[in-house]
């Protein structure tokens, strides 16, 4: 298997990676010798699904690409992995090349970035993205839906139109109805038990199929045709405005879903004659209707389990006796001209009111409350002061601790959590200790990795797992005495974050009288300062079962271990690099002393941990 080309169209490589950011955390990535496909199947049964079919072309050039599965490479990625590498692409790039290897012997997409630096020297930056490969019977589960041919197709209004509204349009109600009929017109509605909103769009282009035109001769072509979705679904297509479009087409299938066909690369907007310019690919977005908060008609399984075409449109056919044969959903419609008169009918309502289910116990108690004005007002305040205690927790929460802080120091992976244990352990094995910075669009630092990206960065799940680990050794110590009672628990791990409590605020207070600003954060204090309870545990495990001496030359040795680590880990946060600057030379020799007792006094906090006793 192999994989290797350049990226002449990183802009709109990053661009397609920013338009499905919000549908998931993870995608799925299909390479084959013309076209790059992108994937996003959030529920196969009821949830918003992308399908995306982008030329080589448009991206890559010298593309090479080898598999022993006709060619084709699947694997799935996390997005915004992906999204943070192609943006390091976006200022002054020289050249990028992107290809599939193994580090650490997993996959990765690694991504080579050349460019220049201010003295002309150039440089070469390599941003890796684990992957994870998967097998052609794993992408054989994943399927396109299939669904009846769509009722009305139109060219969508300008998307930043669309997307204003549904924004003040998403805290109105969770569906939203999405209603067209083919004289150009179309509604966007919202109703909850308060208000009504419709939101009308004309003047729109509408395109003729074969397949539409046979069954929808017999009614009125100012009919509209109705399809109720998620109201989320719906504002998470609407993220596609980050491909620059220049043309869309929405279509409906009444009561069954809406799809969207999203056109990357077209010259520009020139009605339904532009969809020939399909040189660079599209996106097809896929929302599944809803009606009572359930899919009305459910996506057909057929089209998603391991059976043959014709089984999947037998058991299409026979889902639906009442409609007409079902295409693909992401089949490219081809459009004909001139359109057919149709005859009138009667007008269908965007929405359709549920009727409770009364052979159940409950179902004329629901009927009631749901008539019950009342009750309903009643319910729609308390979930409003449900919402407004829980952003009062919220702010109050983040005042002190902000929770995307914390989810930086806990993305870690497997890897990082075995060469952070390794560097505790055995410091003097690692080589660098040099971490690595973030930097936005413009080149500007804003921070440091994520340790899942940096083996150097602080984290905070090795300390709190090792707190947790330490109370429990300690009781497992305690009951082999006999004397275990479920209060040392509680004492144990008391004693433990007093001596965390303890030392950090120590480091801070000295932080503050030599002027160590924003070069040690608190979190990054309590993450060191937490290292400690690794190397105690080995230490406390053999006291009960080892002669003194072994225990005390572990005590030694592990204590000096963690030394080191300190010493390499905050140098470089205490102490600059250059004494040149200002302010800062005062103060050098003073924190290298600092420095020296943070260190030491390492040894006075694992003896310390090590002494346990019972509270009986």
């Amino acid at each position: 298997m192999r994989f290797r080309t350049l990226v002449t169209n990183s802009n709109l490589l990053l661009r397609v990676v920013q338009s499905i950011d919000k549908l998931s955390k993870s995608a799925m990535l299909k390479l084959t010798p013309t076209k790059l496909h992108i994937i996003v199947v959030t529920d196969l049964d009821s949830g918003l699904q992308l399908w995306s079919d982008i030329a080589v072309d448009a991206l890559f050039s010298e593309y090479q690409i080898e598999s022993v599965h006709n060619n084709e490479i699947y694997l799935e990625f996390n997005i915004d992995n992906l999204q943070r590498a192609l943006r390091s692409t976006q200022s002054g790039a020289l050249g990028v090349t992107l290809k599939l290897t193994k580090k650490q012997g997993l996959p990765v997409l690694s991504l080579t970035i050349r460019s220049q630096s201010a003295s002309g020297r150039e440089i070469s930056l390599c941003q890796d993205v684990p992957v994870r490969m998967l097998t052609p019977q794993q992408m054989s589960q994943i399927r396109e839906p299939m669904v009846p041919d769509g009722n009305v197709h139109f060219m969508m209004p300008p998307l930043n139109n669309v997307r204003s509204i549904a924004e003040r349009m998403k805290g109105m109600g969770d569906r939203v109805a999405v209603s067209a009929n083919r004289e150009g017109e179309m509604n966007v509605r919202v109703a909850n038990d308060l208000v009504d909103i419709t939101t009308y769009f004309r003047g729109l282009e509408t395109l003729a199929y074969d397949t539409t035109q046979e069954h929808t001769a017999d009614r009125e072509a100012s009919e509209f045709y109705t399809a109720v979705v998620d109201m989320k679904h719906f504002v998470k297509f609407l993220q596609s405005y980050h491909v620059a479009p220049k043309n869309i087409v929405c279509c409906i299938v009444e009561g069954y879903a809406v799809m969207f066909y999203v056109y990357i690369g077209s010259a520009g907007y020139s009605g339904a004659a532009a969809l020939n310019d399909t040189a660079c690919g599209s996106l097809t977005y896929f929302i599944p209707g809803q009606m009572g908060g359930q899919p009305q008609n459910p996506p057909m399984r057929g089209a998603f389990s391991p059976i043959s075409a014709e089984q999947q449109q037998q058991f299409a056919y026979n889902s639906y006796p009442n409609q007409q044969q079902p295409q693909n959903a992401y089949s490219q419609p081809q459009p004909t001209y001139p359109q057919p008169q149709y005859p009138q009918q009667q007008q269908q309502q965007p929405f359709v009111q549920p009727v409770a289910n009364q052979s159940t116990p409950y179902g004329m108690f629901a009927q009631n409350l749901q008539n019950n004005q009342a009750a309903q007002i009643g319910m729609q305040f308390a979930g409003n002061a449900m919402n407004a205690m829980q952003e009062n927790v919220q702010q109050n929460v983040e005042r002190y601790v902000s929770m995307r802080q914390l989810k930086h120091y806990f993305d870690v992976s497997n890897i990082y959590v075995l060469s952070k244990l390794r560097a505790l352990v055995f410091p003097w094995m690692q080589k660098s200790w040099h971490r690595y910075a973030e930097r936005d669009q413009t080149g500007q630092v804003v921070g440091y990795k994520s340790p899942r990206e940096d083996v150097n960065s602080p984290d905070l799940y090795i300390p709190v797992m090792g707190l947790v680990s330490y109370v429990i050794v300690i009781g497992l110590i305690i009951g082999r005495l006999g004397v275990f009672h479920p209060e040392d628990l509680g004492y144990t791990a008391s004693s433990a974050l007093g001596v965390i409590v303890f030392e950090v605020l120590l480091i801070k207070m000295f932080c503050y009288l030599l002027n160590v600003g924003s070069e040690l954060q608190f979190l990054d204090i309590v993450a060191f300062s937490g290292y400690k309870f690794v190397t105690t545990i080995l230490v406390v495990l053999l006291k009960p079962w080892a002669p003194w001496w072994i225990t005390w030359s572990a005590f030694l040795y592990f204590g000096f271990a963690l030394v080191f680590f300190m010493i390499r880990s905050l140098r470089h946060a205490l102490i600059p690099e250059s004494s040149s600057v200002t302010g800062v030379n005062v103060h050098r020799k003073r924190r290298i002393h600092f420095l020296f007792v943070i260190a030491m006094t390492q040894f006075l906090y694992i003896w310390i941990l090590m002494q346990y006793k019972s509270s009986n």
